[in-house]
Formats: C-alpha cells, structure tokens, sequence
C-alpha cells in the first residue's frame, strides 16, 4: 500500500487507503470504513491480491477497535483467504493473523487465538520478520497472560524482546519489558524486575517516548516502595509526575500523585506527611478535573483514612 507521491503517478488505491488511515486517526470512522472498501475494491479490479488483503487486513482492524467482531471477523478472513498461497506475501499473511488471534482474544477464545498465534511463528520461523514474530510472541505472551500462564507468558515475551532487540524496534522492546517487569514483581524478582524496568526507561528515553519514560518511573517508584526503599521510590515517583505534567496527561499524573503520597505516609521517620497530604489534595483535584468520580471517591476515602492514623500516631 506504498503512495507513489510522484507527479506523473499517483497509485490511487494506496493513495485512497491512506486517506483511510488519516480518516482513523482523526476519529472519522465512518469514512476511514468507506475508503478502506474503496481502496479494497481498486485493488481488486487491478488484480493486486496482496494490495487488496493490506487494506482488508487494516479495515479488520478497524473493526475490531470498534467491537465489530463479525465485520472484523469477515475482513480479515478475506484478507488471509488472499494471501495464504500468495508467493511473497508471507508478511501480509503473518500480520493478518496476528490480528484474527487478537480478535479470537477479544472474544475470550484464547484456545484459538494461541492456535492462529502459534501457525504465525512457523510461517515466520525460517527467516521470516523478526519484527513480526516479535509481534507473534508478545501476542502468545498476553493469551498466556489471560489463561492465568504467567511462566509461559514469561518466556514469550523474553522472545518477544529478543526479536525487537535484533530489529532494533526499540519502543517495543521498551513495553515489553516493562510486561516483563510486572511478572517477575508478582513472584517477588524484585532485582531482575528493576534491571527491566530501567532498561525500559532507557529505550524510552532514548526515543524521546515521554510518556513510556513516565511509565517505567512509575513502575520503578512502585518496586521501590514494595521493598521499603523509600528514597529512591520518592525519587523515581517525583520525575514520573513531573513528566506526566510536561505532557498534560493528566490521568496518569493524578495516579502517580497518589503513588507518591503513599511513600510519604510509609512512617514519619521515612516519609514526609505534609508532602503526602499535598500529593492527596492534588491528585483528588486532578480526578475532579477529569470528573472521574469513583477514582476521585477511592482517594478521598484513602486520604481520609490517611488523616485518622496520623492522629493516632
């Protein structure tokens, strides 16, 4: 679906396509729809089988964003129908049934959706995308996840970072191993966990992601707090709201407020409780803002609770 910007030609059913895409991310569904079948239906009458399951494959996706299982089912049946014995279509083929396993997965058929997961890496195992088959075992790690398989989710998403460390993908190297991260701190890796997630702010960083920076200061100041080490969870804490603020991400930002406010309640040797009552108030304004009322009630009742135990010690 490549757009041949040339001035003495133009692929018009790429050209339409793309047009799609801008109509998705601008929220115009409706028209992202229309030029997706468009396109479809130009690339079929120009006998481009692989062009044609391209953007059958991205209306599929379309759909199941929008919870339109059955459109999103249909379309990207057509797109694998198109390619399975297509010569030099094995990525298209590969990334449409990535997505049909996360169709499966939205619709709690996890059984099939690590049976069409599995069926991508044995297509892509001799040589094929290392980027794709890193997509492949992120998607088998988070069916795992769902199964309650936290050791196999484990494994696949150390191949899934494996295969974007190769590729050099590294902003999905970076959520993966913040995935990673949240596992091992299940089963109390506190060491490796942290190695992960500094790795991950890193990646991040190094991509000027601020946002997955955010993230993984946040997980870090969690970890940190989990372990009783107070200071540095104050410290990574601190730089995550500072960094959610600098982007106006507002939700996370009040979330990270509240993470902080709890290291400063640990104890009064440790902590600081007049920074933990500020941290409260400004993540309670921040739920108000966002008229989150259930976040904006939990905090409330955590902060008032906070209130009572300081009395009492």
């Amino acid at each position: 679906m490549t757009v041949t910007k040339s001035v003495k030609y133009v692929d018009i059913p790429a050209q339409v396509a793309q047009q799609g895409d801008d109509a998705w991310k601008q929220g115009n569904y409706d028209e992202a729809r229309s030029r997706y079948i468009e396109a479809a239906k130009l690339y079929d009458e120009n006998e481009d089988w692989q062009g044609e399951a391209q953007v059958l494959s991205r209306l599929g996706e379309l759909e199941l964003s929008l919870e339109n299982f059955e459109d999103s089912a249909k379309a990207l049946q057509s797109a694998v129908e198109l390619v399975k014995q297509l010569p030099d279509a094995e990525a298209t083929y590969a990334e449409t049934l990535i997505k049909q396993s996360k169709l499966y997965s939205s619709l709690y058929d996890f059984n099939k959706a690590l049976q069409v997961v599995k069926q991508v890496e044995d297509i892509l195992s001799d040589g094929g995308s290392r980027n794709l088959m890193g997509d492949a075992y992120d998607q088998e790690a988070y069916v795992h996840l769902m199964l309650g398989r936290n050791d196999k989710a484990l494994e696949a998403y150390q191949k899934a970072a494996t295969m974007f460390d190769k590729e050099g993908v590294t902003l999905k190297e970076a959520a993966v191993l913040r995935a990673m991260a949240r596992l091992l701190m299940k089963t109390k890796d506190y060491d490796h966990a942290h190695d992960l997630l500094e790795k991950s702010r890193e990646l991040y960083r190094e991509n000027g992601d601020v946002l997955g920076e955010a993230s993984s200061l946040s997980a870090i100041g969690c970890l940190r707090y989990i372990i009783g080490d107070i200071e540095q969870a104050r410290k990574a804490l601190m730089k995550s709201v500072y960094l959610y603020g600098k982007v106006s991400h507002h939700f996370a930002e009040a979330e990270a407020l509240l993470y902080l406010a709890r290291v400063e309640s640990f104890n009064r040797e440790k902590g600081d409780f007049a920074r933990a009552k500020a941290h409260y108030k400004k993540s309670i304004e921040l739920y108000d803002f966002l008229q989150n009322d259930t976040m904006k009630n939990a905090v409330l009742e955590e902060y008032d609770n906070f209130l009572k135990r300081e009395i009492m010690d």
